[in-house]
């Protein structure tokens, strides 16, 4: 099989050729899907990223003042590559909020939001059961409302102790609870 030219990748993926487009995605797709299984996707977010940027990828290339500097599999990669990284990170983003959200008396829940609430919960407290004790009691205030000031005079500590200290707990939190099966499951649902 005669390799494609770069330009003749672009033109072809602009001009919607089959054959091209084909070949494209049998190049890339298992490059795309490998880095996407190796941090925590699945094959349909595969799917979904790669169609999403080759949509974008068109639309990028049918502009004729953009230019794309690096041969275009390299730059449809980082498309991809970007793509799922904002996923990831406002799904991580998502469920830390859902885990520190409250709102179960909320008239519009229904039965089955209240238990994926309460099982995300869960999940979060049983995390949040193996902090250290002055981790634990530093999260204790800001649950219980109270500004860095408050915090330092009441833990001895200086307020941008407590600012990293709160980050690099909720950053490893994070991390821990989005590997967890249950979380992976839950995101599924």
């Amino acid at each position: 099989m005669k390799e494609i030219s770069d330009q003749e990748m672009r033109e072809g993926i602009i001009s919607g050729n089959e054959i091209i487009i084909r070949r494209f995605y049998q190049k890339n797709f298992p490059i795309v899907k490998n880095y996407i299984l190796l941090n925590g996707g699945c094959l349909e977010d595969t799917e979904d990223v790669f169609q999403d940027a080759l949509l974008l990828l068109y639309l990028k290339l049918r502009n004729p003042e953009f230019m794309i500097r690096p041969p275009i599999q390299n730059y449809f990669y980082g498309v991809c590559r970007n793509m799922w990284l904002k996923t990831v990170n406002r799904n991580k983003k998502l469920l830390f909020m859902d885990l520190l959200n409250n709102d179960w008396n909320h008239e519009e829940s229904t039965v089955i939001e209240k238990l994926f609430q309460k099982e995300r919960k869960q999940l979060f407290h049983a995390y949040f059961a193996n902090l250290q004790d002055t981790t634990k009691r530093l999260w204790q205030l800001i649950f219980e409302g109270k500004d860095y000031q408050e915090m330092a005079r009441i833990t001895g500590c200086t307020e941008n102790y407590l600012r990293k200290k709160k980050s690099e707990t909720k950053k490893r939190m994070i991390q821990n609870i989005s590997k967890d099966p249950v979380f992976k499951e839950l995101v599924k649902i």
